[in-house]
Formats: structure tokens, C-alpha cells, sequence
């Protein structure tokens, strides 16, 4: 018998062995199990692309996850709207040239994927504007050929439109050296607000307009935080210098924020004329003053027909269950059903911090918003540091906020609002899991006779520490990982045990 007959006999007879037959079995057995394997993971990535609402969100914030109140709004939907991203989903993915923060760009991927897919309304495309120049044609009052034009989207419903650009939706780091050389950093995703903003925007028709008043030494940096959040909430924001203007008739409300010296004669008269609308009513004044001691009798007298006065000097709380920081910084009490109707979570308290505290000098006429019942009191300007915290005390606590009318009847009045703390509007009060954003645009749209749509969104800010897909190359490296090193370890672990095996 040659050789290579006894070879086909000792392979035949292998095959026919035991051992053989045993090692068959588990060949068969993990090549079905890798199959299995790569068929599930095929799978699920293909139903996670077409349900993105199915991935889940591992990150312990919640990073990719729409906020309730976005979910809520989208639900509430009844037209159709089209979000139009200005470049292809593969360059959005990829940060699309940025220095550093390009995890952003696909935490906006997959936030707008989710919006998409909470309603039949909603429609996401990527629009490569290469390979379709005329797509801009449409859209006239987009300003396309501005050398510092950064147009990101374009949302619309019907013949409505509006668009965002790059720093609407994203924070972008200008304070980095490497800002000045042209190198853009991104520290945040802020396009869940701005395009819930601009769903308000195509969606609502004409919009409220509230007015901020400028001419009394009023600082617009201090006031911006504000001013942006009326705006993402769909209010048609304007200034009015009331030294050479008078407040506008179509504003609902107008915003008088800290001045510094007191209202002209001038200008009192304007704004009191503006509330009276000629009889009709219907306007609202927000006052905030500021936190220190200035002059100013014509705002007072203003404020006394109002039934409101504000006190000369900083509210103070000894309370334990309601100090944050210290005695000038606490959280309060809503004092006004009415008010406080419409509020998402109204079990959140607000927080103030040097807040004045606004008297009630006219029950009739005016009521309290936000209160400190108990342990607090009211440190005058011209103290001179030395008396003690009782000294201080009001029996009947104090108020960081009232309101108070002025009408013909009960549904026909106009009203001012008097917030006592400058500092609750300052975005490190607006943009905290306190009650501060979602309660002044409720008072605002109860004032102005908006209703209750208008919703708070917070940035999106990734924590290092978080798990999650940060990148799209991190993405492709996960899909590598599960999809073909994993089974190919498994192949090369039971191909080692086979061969263990036979050799035993």
C-alpha cells in the first residue's frame, strides 16, 4: 500500500472516529452560535437606524435622551414640520472640522434622530447643498451670502421657515487661544432648545413681543440671560430706549431690568400711559431693581398705584430648610395659585439671591408670588454691619416677588410684576434644576394670555466620566468590536478547544 493510500485511510478513519465526531458536533455547534451572534448584531443596528428611540442611553445624565418637556411638546404636535440640516449626516457625525468637541455633533445626531421619531410630524433630512445648489433659492430671507453666514438648518412648517446657525446649536469656547487662530471648540450641544424654539417659531403665527427698556443705566450683558430665554421660548424680543422712545403697542409686556438712576418724568409718564392703553388695559410692566441702594421716587410713586412698594435695603433668611449659600441666598415659597398654575413641576422650588423684598402696600391691589413666611427679614443699605440677624426679622416674613393691578374690571386690567432679585435671572440661576426659567416664562405667558406653551430646555454638556458614544470614530470602533472582533475571538476560542481536543 503506497503512502498516500495510507494517508486517505488514517483521514477516513478520523473522520469515522469518536473524536472526530465529538469535535464535528462542536464545530457545528459554534459556527451556529457566531452566526447567531453577527445575525443579532445585524440586527439590532438595522432596527436602532430605523427606531432610534429603541438604543439606549447609557450616560448618567441622560446625554442622549430628549428632555420631557421636548417629548411633551413633539407628542402635542398637529402640523407637519421639516428640519432641514444643511450638510450630509456623515459630515454632521463627524464635528465637521472641529478642533475639539466634535462628541457633540453626534450627541445632535442622535437628539434629532429622536425628535424625528416621536412623531409622523417631524421629518429630519441632510441636505448636501453641493449636490443641490438651488435648495437655498427657497428660503429668501436667509441671508446665504454673508461672509460670517453660518446657517446650520432650516425649519419649516408650510410657508413658514426660520434658520439656525452653528452657534445657535452649539457652545462654542471663544475665550481659547486657539479661537484666535481659527480653531473652533466646542463645549456643548444647545440644539435641542434651538430647535424646539424654532418649531414654536414656524408653528405659533405672530408671536408675543416683550420689550426690554433701556435709557436708565440698564446693563444689557446683566439682562441677556433673560433676554435669551423669552427669546427660546418664541417671544419676539425688542429694546426700547423710553429716554427717546415710547413703549411699543403692540408689546404685551415690558421688561424694566436694574436701572441705575431712577425714570425720568418723561419716561414714567410714557410707560404709565402705555399700561393704561387708553382705558383697555391689557399691558404688564416686569421690574427688577437693583440690588443696592438708588434713588428712584418716580418708579416708586409708579409702583404705590399698584399697590407695591420695595423695600431700601437686601432680604435675608436664617431659615435652615431654606438657605442655599447663606442668609441671602434662598429658596422660596409660591404664594399665588394662580400663578403658579401651569408650572411642570411646581413641587421645584425658586431660588433668589440679594432680593429685595416687595411690600404689599394695597391688599386690594396687589398680592405676594414668592414668599419667605418665617426666619427672614430685610438688612437696610445704610446699616452699618453690626446689628444681629434678629434685629432684622419681620414677624410676616418677606416677599422676593408680587404683583399688583390696575383696571376697570376684573378681566380687563394691566399689571406690574415685581421680581426683588436681579441675580435670579442670571444664567447660573436660569440654567440649574431649580424653578427659575420654567416660572418666569409661566408668569409671562399667564400675563400676556399666551398659555401655557412655552417649554425650557437646558444645554446638553457631556461629562468625561460618562459612558456612551462620543465620537464617530468611537462609533465605528464599537460597531468593529461587537460586530467582528467579538465573534471572530469566539471562532479562534473553540477552533483552540477543537484542536485541544483532538489532541487529547
Amino acid at each position: 500500500m503506497s503512502n498516500k493510500e495510507k494517508k486517505q485511510g488514517r483521514i477516513k478513519a478520523f473522520f469515522k472516529s469518536r473524536k472526530a465526531k465529538k469535535g464535528s458536533a462542536a464545530v457545528i455547534i459554534l459556527a451556529a452560535a457566531l452566526a447567531i451572534v453577527i445575525l443579532v448584531n445585524i440586527i439590532t443596528g438595522l432596527l436602532v437606524e430605523r427606531f432610534p428611540n429603541l438604543k439606549f442611553d447609557m450616560t448618567t445624565s441622560g446625554t442622549y435622551q430628549l428632555q420631557k418637556e421636548t417629548v411633551d411638546y413633539i407628542n402635542k404636535l398637529d402640523q407637519d414640520i421639516t428640519l432641514n440640516v444643511l450638510v450630509t449626516e456623515k459630515t454632521f457625525k463627524s464635528g465637521m472640522n472641529a478642533y475639539d468637541g466634535a462628541q457633540y455633533f453626534v450627541q445632535a445626531n442622535e437628539l434629532l434622530k429622536k425628535m424625528a421619531a416621536q412623531s409622523s410630524h417631524v421629518t429630519l433630512k441632510y441636505i448636501d447643498l453641493s449636490a443641490n445648489p438651488t435648495f437655498t433659492n427657497k428660503y429668501k430671507n436667509v441671508d446665504w451670502n454673508s461672509s460670517d453666514s453660518n446657517t446650520l438648518m432650516i425649519i419649516e412648517s408650510g410657508d413658514n421657515y426660520t434658520a439656525l446657525s452653528l452657534d445657535e446649536c452649539f457652545t462654542i469656547d471663544t475665550t481659547s487661544q486657539y479661537y484666535q487662530y481659527g480653531y473652533t471648540i466646542y463645549t456643548a450641544t444647545t440644539i435641542e432648545q434651538a430647535v424646539v424654539t424654532g418649531m414654536l417659531e414656524v408653528t405659533t403665527g405672530k408671536r408675543t413681543e416683550i420689550d426690554f427698556a433701556t435709557g436708565s443705566g440698564e446693563s444689557e450683558d446683566a439682562y441677556s440671560a433673560l433676554k435669551n430665554l423669552l427669546k427660546q421660548n418664541a417671544y419676539n424680543v425688542k429694546d426700547v430706549n423710553l429716554l427717546t422712545q415710547k413703549p411699543n403697542k403692540e408689546a404685551k409686556a415690558l421688561v424694566l431690568y436694574a436701572p441705575t438712576v431712577d425714570l425720568s418724568d418723561d419716561s414714567v409718564a410714557k410707560v404709565e400711559k402705555w399700561l393704561n392703553n387708553n382705558g383697555k388695559y391689557g399691558r404688564n410692566l416686569i421690574y427688577i431693581p437693583l440690588n443696592s441702594a438708588v434713588k428712584t421716587p418716580n418708579i416708586d410713586a409708579l409702583l404705590k398705584k399698584y399697590g407695591l412698594k420695595v423695600s431700601n435695603g437686601l432680604g435675608f433668611c436664617t431659615n435652615s430648610q431654606y438657605v442655599i449659600n447663606s442668609y441671602y441666598t434662598f429658596i422660596t415659597d409660591y404664594n399665588n395659585d394662580t400663578y403658579k398654575k401651569g408650572l411642570k413641576n411646581p413641587d421645584v422650588p425658586v431660588v433668589v439671591s440679594d432680593t429685595r423684598d416687595v411690600e404689599i402696600a394695597d391688599k386690594s391691589l396687589a398680592s405676594p408670588l414668592l414668599s419667605v413666611e418665617s426666619g427672614a427679614g430685610v438688612v437696610p443699605f445704610n446699616s452699618d454691619g453690626k446689628g444681629k440677624a434678629s434685629d432684622y426679622l419681620k414677624s410676616d416674613g418677606i416677599n422676593a416677588a408680587a404683583i399688583g393691578s390696575s383696571s376697570s374690571t376684573d378681566d380687563n386690567k394691566s399689571n406690574i410684576v415685581v421680581f426683588g432679585s436681579p441675580m435670579m435671572f442670571l444664567s447660573s440661576y436660569l440654567n440649574t434644576s431649580y424653578n427659575n426659567a420654567n416660572y418666569v416664562v409661566n408668569i409671562c405667558n399667564q400675563i400676556t394670555n399666551r398659555g401655557d406653551m412655552g417649554i425650557t430646555i437646558t444645554s446638553a454638556k457631556q461629562d468625561n466620566g460618562q459612558l456612551g458614544t462620543v465620537t464617530e470614530s468611537t462609533t465605528a470602533l464599537v460597531s468593529i468590536i461587537f460586530i467582528g472582533a467579538i465573534p471572530i475571538i469566539i471562532l479562534l476560542i473553540g477552533l483552540a478547544v477543537f484542536i485541544r481536543r483532538r489532541t487529547l
